[in-house]
């Protein structure tokens, strides 16, 4: 078989060490049937299985509520980079601390490209929560692969409270004595003194609430017991009144110790006797992060053979001679780590692979073959070593007699910016060991951002030349995404990901990597290593070379989406397809938009819902009425959300950036306030001031004033209204759609006024909810007797209404009767533009409302002509401050760029 034409690889003749010694490197160019075969399988599996990479571009690194969060999408193909057209649809999910969903987003694409808005509600509860993005058609893999980003959100508009605790352990019987030094702060950094404190405890079901009451300075300690098994992630939950209101917090307990988890990655993937093995290691924490380590390695004997100590995030190398048979361990001297920790026993007979990438010209790869005689069993007959990135092979060699030794320099020019994974192959296709190493070359974008003045005056108008070259210095056309954010109250976390270190690192590496830009910040010795120490420990596993040479392919259950499309079966009611029937859409939030289509031969039926958006609410109804039924298909996303890293962070001390950005959070809240943009005061008077008469003849609901109301219009699409509920109600958890509060049992269900269960509520369409109620144990649930000792959830639909729903509870949508269904999947979401002020001409309104914006410009739309130039222009704010602007975007050939810079208002 003839090699690719699509794939350029580099094929020589291995040469033995000792013939390099004396010789310069000369490829001699031969075929391999293995190499042939490599070749064909990639090329299958990009055809076949081309897979994606999404990268998302966002306004601010966190956000505090009533706030939007702006994105700019870049849809790439894995292997090159270029934008893709596989997918035309993106799902955007914002995903609670608790590992739920907040709430799901869909959003249109365009030749690999998308952008959009999130609103954060006034109320969001604050803590770390996650961005996910993906395509339908990257549920086919690994969820490693997915795009996820951390983001912290705040919540100052509700509440005019902060929190921060340090937590203490004992050990004391069986379990431990926890002592909680807790402050109270207001957001204008002043102490909440002589302030009363009620606090329980997740795991605590059967105490009452303590009390007790901050001093001068807004301090208390708080005294607890944390039995062993308690709970797996035992929470701190405390009130504290304010303003005639309970404020209500919530605090994750930190890990009682710094459990250090210590694992060794020998270089190549094996430790074998008789020869120096390169080890590299990788320390991580109880939440996942990197923890710097020291100690020494021991033999059996319990000698000391060295030293080890990390470099960097945990990780670091080592290296020795092991003996056959010995077993060897490591033990820290680190605070709070175990003793002892075992090492891979070394094996008799094996392989190693080393690359050292230290010359910037050259790559020098060694093979050695060792403990094997001339003829023994499994010694390799020849060996084939691949190069290969992001599943192109650019790189291989053959050696026609398998030597014990051997060694070749690779010019690092074969290679394009990213990770290079060698593998070396037996004669049988069998890969005996691999080993990652970073290429690094000059940016592939040069870009420059230069503003028409040294500085602005406020609300100046600012203008930015952009020029865009690649790496040769010719000019080029791109798109981009430009933030322009007052560094006063919005500073990026240090080194965070960008689009150059997600799409050439991060996005081609499993697991958790802290501050991935950090490693293309220099090309000094220290970074160097950290980056190969990254190599050798985070693991490259797109596809599995075993797998590929079986045939093992990925089964793709989800295809490539080309848009959002409502379909489903009409069936007679004897069971039979209902063929070319007559099938009507309508939205019932606009009557006047009703469709008629057709099914097919198999009675199926599909309709694109180009034209609706998530304000809508579509019924089908089938021509024949009752005669007929119909069961609308699943299209919802199926991915489950798994724990990141880190697991359970501890909020850090707010830097004064944050405490000006919250303090002018607060500040907006009273603009929106005065603009009607936020509903906080009218929802208090709503909730103060109705009458109680009014709410039973409206519900039948007993109570008068619950604790929480989330409006149906709240409830996030596509997921079930308890689903909805969790991290927006202190002290509520939901668990396997199970709900608990203050760490009780199952709460008292109501449906306008009539007990239900939390199965039936869970099947309920959300577009039919006009509000669901909270109240919660004690004194607010008192009035329902003992059935409401575990609190109360009220569900109030919408007058009209049906509670007689028999919508699906897992998604998609169901018949409710017989030749009727309603939809209750995704719709696109509408996206807003972003508010941009004129202040080109004199306005009174725009003297008298303060501009307190921290980002001062959003554009996810900005492109570079053939001459690599654009202009952007807006407004300054009335900050006098330093702002800060972030480009990043892309090439249609796949180049990526990003650049961070700054200009004064003065």
């Amino acid at each position: 078989m003839p090699l690719s034409t699509r794939t350029k690889i580099s094929i020589c003749l291995l040469l033995p060490l000792a013939a390099l010694a004396f010789s310069a490197f000369a490829p001699a160019w031969q075929q391999s049937d293995l190499i042939n075969r490599l070749v064909a399988k990639l090329t299958f599996l990009h055809n076949r299985y081309p897979q994606e990479k999404v990268y998302l571009h966002l306004d601010k690194p966190y956000y505090a509520a009533g706030e939007d969060i702006w994105f700019k999408a870049y849809l790439v193909n894995a292997h090159d980079h270029t934008p893709s057209t596989h997918s035309r649809v993106l799902y955007v999910e914002l995903i609670t601390p608790e590992n739920t969903f907040f709430r799901t987003a869909v959003f249109r694409l365009s030749k690999g490209q998308g952008a959009g808005n999130m609103e954060l509600p006034d109320d969001i509860p604050e803590g770390m929560y996650r961005l996910r993005a993906y395509t339908s058609w990257m549920q086919n893999f690994d969820e490693d692969y997915v795009y996820h980003q951390n983001l912290n959100i705040f919540s100052p508009r509700k509440t005019d409270l902060v929190s921060t605790t340090a937590f203490t352990y004992k050990r004391q019987g069986a379990g431990d004595s926890v002592l909680v030094n807790l402050r109270l702060l207001n957001y204008q950094e002043k102490p909440l003194a002589q302030t009363a404190v009620a606090y329980s405890t997740s795991y605590d079901k059967k105490a009452s609430s303590k009390k007790i009451t901050t001093n001068a300075d807004g301090k208390a300690l708080l005294r607890l017991y944390l039995p062993d098994g308690a709970s797996q992630s035992p929470k701190l939950h405390f009130t504290v009144e304010q303003g005639g209101r309970a404020l209500n917090h919530t605090i994750a307990f930190p890990q009682k110790q710094e459990q250090i988890d210590l694992q060794f990655f020998p270089e190549g993937g094996n430790l074998v006797s008789g020869l120096w093995n390169t080890i590299a290691f990788k320390a991580v924490d109880a939440n996942g992060l990197g923890k710097e380590v020291q100690g020494g390695i021991y033999n059996q004997q319990g000698q000391k053979l060295l030293d080890f100590k990390s470099q960097k995030f945990g990780m670091g190398r080592f290296g020795f001679v092991p003996e056959a048979g010995k077993k060897y361990t490591a033990r820290l001297t680190t605070k709070g780590a175990a003793k002892e920790y075992a090492l891979p026993e070394p094996q008799q007979k094996g392989f190693i692979l080393t690359v050292d990438s230290k010359a910037p010209e050259n790559l020098r790869v060694k093979f050695y073959t060792l403990g094997f005689s001339p003829d023994s069993t499994g010694r390799p007959k020849t060996l084939t070593l691949v190069g290969q990135v992001r599943g192109e092979i650019l790189y291989a060699a053959v050696s026609p007699t398998a030597r014990d030794v051997f060694q070749v320099e690779i010019p690092a020019s074969k290679f394009p910016t990213g990770i290079v994974q060698f593998t070396v192959f037996s004669e049988k296709g069998e890969p005996l060991a691999e080993r990652l190493v970073f290429v690094k070359h000059s940016p592939q974008l040069q870009l420059t951002l230069t503003p028409d003045k040294p500085a602005y005056k406020p609300r100046e108008k600012v203008t930015l030349q952009l020029q865009a070259k690649d790496e040769a210095g010719a000019p080029v056309a791109g798109h981009f995404s430009l933030a322009v954010t007052d560094q006063k109250a919005v500073i990026p976390a240090p080194n965070a990901a960008n689009i150059v270190s997600y799409l050439l690192m991060s996005s081609d590496l499993k697991g958790y990597i802290e501050e991935p830009s950090y490693y293309f910040t220099s090309s000094s010795p220290e970074v160097a290593t950290a980056l190969d120490n990254l190599m050798l420990t985070q693991g490259w596993r797109r596809f599995i070379w075993k797998d590929l040479l079986l045939d093992k392919f990925p089964s793709t259950s989800f295809k490539a989406e080309k848009g959002l499309y409502l379909s489903g079966t009409s069936t007679k009611l004897t069971g039979q397809p209902d063929a070319y029937a007559s099938v009507v859409i309508s939205d019932l939030n606009n009557l006047k938009s009703t469709i008629t289509i057709q099914t097919d031969d198999r009675g199926k039926f599909s309709f694109p819902l180009d034209s609706f958006t998530d304000s809508s609410n579509l019924v089908v109804k089938s021509s024949k009425g009752v005669g007929s039924m119909l069961v609308l298909d699943n299209n919802l996303p199926q991915i489950q959300v798994h724990p990141q890293a880190p697991y359970h962070p501890v909020p850090a001390p707010f830097s004064n950036e944050v405490w000006t950005y919250l303090q002018r959070n607060r500040e907006q809240l009273k603009l929106d306030q005065y603009s009607g943009k936020s509903s906080i005061l009218l929802q208090q008077v709503i909730v103060r001031g109705r009458k109680e008469e009014e709410r039973p003849a409206a519900s039948g609901n007993l109570h008068a004033t619950p604790d929480y109301i989330l409006k149906g219009s709240d409830l996030s699409p596509g997921i079930n209204i308890i689903q909805s509920l969790q991290g927006r109600v202190a002290g509520l958890q939901v668990t396997n759609g199970q709900v608990s509060m203050r760490g009780g049992g199952s709460p008292l269900y109501l449906l306008d006024g009539m007990p239900s269960d939390a199965q039936f509520i869970q099947s309920i369409n959300p577009n039919e909810v006009e509000s669901v109620e909270v109240l919660k144990p004690g004194a607010s649930s008192a009035i329902y007797g003992g059935q409401g000792g575990n609190g109360v959830i009220a569900i109030n639909l919408k007058k009209g209404g049906s509670s007689s729903s028999n919508t699906s509870p897992t998604g998609g949508a169901a018949a409710q009767l017989p030749g009727t269904a309603t939809y209750q999947g995704l719709y696109y979401s509408k996206t807003r533009e972003f508010y941009q002020p004129k202040y080109d001409k004199p306005d009174t309104s725009n003297v008298v409302m303060p501009d307190l914006r921290t980002t001062l410009f959003w554009s996810p739309t900005v492109q570079t002509d053939a001459t690599g130039k654009a202009e952007i222009t807006f407004y300054a704010a009335d900050q006098k401050t330093t702002y800060q602007a972030v480009l990043q975007g892309m090439t249609a050939t796949g180049k990526v760029g990003y650049l961070r810079n700054s200009f004064l208002v003065k």
